[in-house]
C-alpha cells in the first residue's frame, strides 16, 4: 500500500543576543599578566645581578681583610701597644674599603666578623668559632646587606624598576664571604756542621775569611760568654812565652817567637847557641861589653832552646851559660797553668801549645806562638766544638750558628704571637741527620723536653728550647745537607695535617760535602736545567752543577716539590754557597734570603731575624670557604 510522505514542518529557534567586547576584556587581563611577569622577571634579573656583584665584592673584601691581618702584624711598628687589636682594626678597614671599591656597602660595625678556624679532633672537621680573642683570629667574614626600607641609603633594598607599579617596595639581598689563612706545617732544617762556627775563630779552612778585627771581636764575645774560666794567668789578648833564668845575680830572659827569639840580660851578652826543632844548632858571639839585648832568628827553622852566655856580675872575663827551653813545662809555668786542670772534657794544654805553634790559621793574623784566650778558643772551636767535647759552647754567640739560633727563637715567638694554627718541627744535620724531639741531659742548666710523639707541633716553646741548647758541630762535623732534606720530607710525609700547607725552611752556610751511603746522586728523570733554574725566564739555566754532594741535594728538593712542599732557604756566613741555596729556593717555589758574614754581630743577628720574620709572615694566600647554611 502506498503511503505518501507528509510535509516536514520547519521550526525556527528564538534569536540569540550578540556578545560584543568579550575578547577585548580577556586580552586586557592576559596583557596585564604578561606585563607583570615581564616586570617581575626584569626585576628578578636585576636582583640576581646585584647579588652577583655583592658576592664578588664580599669575596674580594674577605680575602683582602684576611691577608691584612698578617701584614699588619708584620708591619705594626714599635709604637703599636696591642698588635693584635691593631691588626684587626686594619683588617676591618681594608675589608670595608675593598667592598666599597667594588661598589658595595659594608657596615664596619656589624658586618665584619673575625673568628678562628681550626680542626675539631673529635669530628675531624674544620670549624670556625666567631668573635674570638684578637690574638686567635685567622678567619674573616664580610657581610653585605641590602635590607634597609629606605631605598636612598647605601644598604637600601634593591628598588623595583617595573614591579613597583604592582606594589613591590624593593627586594632584600644579602651576600657574605668567609676567608681564612691556611695553617702551615713547617719544618726548620738547621745546619749543625762545624763550618757554622767559622766566623768566630781564626780558621785555616775558609777561602774568604772575615777581617782580623771582625774575628777578634767575635772571639771576645765567645770568651766573655764562657766566663768564668780558670785559665791561669792567660789573658784574652795573646802574647809570646818568656823564660827567665838566673845564676849568682846574672839574669837572662828569652822570649820565644817561633823562628826568632829576643833576649835581654842584666849583664853583657857574650855568645849564644840556638837549638832547632829539626835537631840542628847554630851559634854566634857578641863582641864588647855593652850588649844586653838582642834578637836572633832563622827564616826556616823553629827554635826550641837557647843557651845564652853572659858575664858574671861584676866580672869582665868570667861567664855564666843559662839554658832556656821552649817546652810544655816552660809554657805552662809562664801562663800559670802548671797545676790547672783542663777546663773541658776534650783538649789539653799540650795540644793547645802545639796548635799555637803550628796551625796555619794563626799565620795570617800574626798569632803564631802567641798564647791567650783568643788563640785558645780558636784551638778549642776548631778541634773540639761538639757538646760532648766542650759542653758550654751552646751558651756562646758563635757565628754564623748563633744568628740562626736567634732567628729560630724569633720564628717560634712569631708563630706563638700569630696563632694561625701553624705547626712546627725541627731537623738538624751534620755528618748525619735527625729529627730533633728531645732534650734529656744531666746538665742542670737544660730543661727536659720531649715531643717525640708529636714531632710536628704547635708547642713552639718546646721547639724553641730544642735549638736554644745546641751549638755548631753539636754532634759531629760535616755537612750532609741532603740528609737534612730527607729527614724533613719524612717528617712532613708522616705528620702533616690534611688541609695544611707544608713548607721546609733550610738554614745553612750551604757547603754540602757528604751524603748518605747508597743515596743516588743522579738528578730525577726528565730533569731539565733550562726549566728548573731559569731565574730570568730567557729559556736558559742560571745555575747548573755536577758536584755529587750538590746534585744529591737537588734530587731531594725535586722530590719535595713534587709532593707539594714549598722550600725556603736562608744562606748565612761569609763563606756560604749562595748559588746552591738560591737554586734550591727557586726550584722549591720559596724565598731565598742571603745573610752574608763580614758585618757586626748586631747586624748579622738583625738580618737573620728580619729574614725569619719575612718567612714566618709569608703565610699562604687567604682562601674562601662557602657561607654556612
Amino acid at each position: 500500500m502506498h503511503r505518501s510522505s507528509a510535509p516536514v514542518r520547519k521550526v525556527n529557534s528564538p534569536p540569540q543576543p550578540k556578545r560584543r567586547g568579550v575578547s577585548m576584556v580577556v586580552g586586557m587581563f592576559t596583557l596585564t599578566a604578561c606585563m607583570a611577569g615581564v616586570a617581575f622577571s626584569v626585576d628578578l634579573g636585576m636582583v640576581s645581578l646585584v647579588r652577583t656583584r655583592m658576592q664578588g665584592a664580599t669575596d674580594a673584601a674577605a680575602l683582602a681583610a684576611a691577608m691584612e691581618i698578617t701584614h699588619a702584624i708584620q708591619t705594626s711598628g714599635p709604637d703599636v701597644v696591642n698588635v693584635f687589636d691593631y691588626a684587626l682594626q686594619q683588617a676591618r678597614s681594608t675589608g670595608v674599603s675593598v667592598a666599597q671599591a667594588n661598589g658595595v656597602y659594608v657596615n664596619p660595625d656589624v658586618d665584619v666578623v673575625f673568628g678562628r678556624r681550626s680542626k675539631n679532633d673529635v669530628t675531624d672537621q674544620w670549624e670556625i668559632d666567631w668573635n674570638v680573642a684578637p690574638s686567635k683570629t685567622n678567619a674573616v667574614k664580610i657581610i653585605a646587606r641590602r635590607d634597609n626600607p629606605n631605598l636612598a641609603e647605601p644598604d637600601g633594598k634593591v628598588p623595583a624598576l617595573f614591579s613597583a607599579v604592582m606594589g613591590n617596595k624593593g627586594s632584600i639581598v644579602r651576600a657574605e664571604s668567609i676567608a681564612y689563612i691556611e695553617p702551615r706545617d713547617m719544618v726548620v732544617v738547621h745546619d749543625f756542621s762545624r763550618s757554622m762556627n767559622f766566623d768566630s775563630y781564626f780558621s785555616d779552612e775558609v777561602s774568604s775569611p772575615l777581617s782580623k778585627e771582625q774575628i777578634e771581636s767575635n772571639l771576645l764575645t765567645v770568651y766573655n760568654d764562657l766566663q768564668p774560666l780558670d785559665l791561669g794567668s792567660m789573658t784574652f789578648a795573646p802574647r809570646y812565652i818568656s823564660s827567665t833564668k838566673s845564676n849568682s845575680g846574672a839574669t837572662t830572659t828569652i822570649t820565644f817567637k817561633g823562628k826568632s827569639v829576643a833576649v835581654t840580660s842584666n849583664t853583657a851578652i857574650k855568645s849564644y847557641k840556638l837549638y832547632y826543632t829539626n835537631n840542628t844548632t847554630s851559634t854566634g858571639s857578641v863582641s864588647g861589653e855593652s850588649t844586653t839585648s838582642a834578637t836572633w832568628s832563622n827564616s826556616s827553622k823553629r827554635i826550641n832552646r837557647v843557651d845564652v852566655t853572659v858575664r858574671k856580675v861584676g866580672s869582665s872575663s868570667q861567664n855564666w851559660t843559662l839554658s832556656h827551653y821552649y817546652d810544655t813545662a816552660t809554657i805552662s809555668a809562664d801562663l800559670g797553668l802548671s797545676s790547672k786542670p783542663y777546663p773541658y772534657a776534650s783538649g789539653s794544654w799540650s795540644g793547645y801549645y802545639s796548635y799555637v805553634q803550628s796551625n796555619a790559621g794563626l799565620t795570617s793574623p800574626g798569632y803564631t806562638d802567641m798564647y791567650g784566650g783568643m788563640t785558645w778558643l780558636s784551638y778549642q772551636m776548631k778541634n773540639y766544638p761538639s757538646y760532648f767535647e766542650t759542653k758550654d759552647f751552646w751558651k756562646t754567640r758563635h757565628y754564623p750558628f748563633h744568628a740562626i739560633k736567634e732567628g729560630h727563637v724569633l720564628l717560634c715567638d712569631f708563630l706563638t704571637d700569630l696563632k694561625f694554627d701553624d705547626y712546627l718541627g725541627m731537623v738538624s744535620y751534620d755528618s748525619s741527620h735527625r729529627i730533633e724531639t728531645k732534650l734529656s741531659d744531666s746538665n742542670p742548666d737544660m730543661p727536659l723536653v720531649d715531643i717525640s710523639t708529636t714531632p710536628l707541633t704547635n708547642d713552639y716553646g718546646s721547639v724553641k728550647q730544642l735549638m736554644q741548647y745546641k751549638q755548631a758541630a753539636h754532634y759531629s762535623d760535616s755537612t750532609n745537607m741532603s740528609g737534612g732534606m730527607l729527614e724533613a720530607i719524612s717528617l712532613l710525609d708522616n705528620h702533616k695535617r690534611d688541609g695544611s700547607r707544608p713548607a721546609i725552611l733550610l738554614m745553612t752556610d750551604g757547603n754540602a760535602n757528604v751524603y748518605d751511603n747508597g743515596l743516588s746522586t743522579s738528578l730525577p728523570y726528565g730533569w731539565d736545567w733550562n726549566q728548573m733554574t731559569d731565574y730570568d725566564g730567557d729559556g736558559n739555566a742560571n745555575y747548573t752543577t755536577s758536584t755529587a754532594s750538590k746534585t744529591v741535594v737537588l734530587r731531594q728538593v725535586k722530590f719535595a716539590v713534587d709532593k707539594g712542599y714549598t722550600i725556603h732557604t736562608i744562606c748565612v756566613g761569609n763563606d756560604a754557597d749562595t748559588d746552591l741555596l738560591k737554586a734550591i729556593a727557586f726550584i722549591g717555589g720559596g724565598q731565598f734570603i742571603h745573610v752574608p758574614g763580614g758585618q757586626s754581630v748586631a747586624d748579622m743577628e738583625a738580618q737573620v731575624e728580619a729574614a725569619f720574620t719575612k718567612i714566618a709572615a709569608a703565610v699562604p694566600p687567604a682562601r674562601l670557604v662557602g657561607s654556612p647554611n
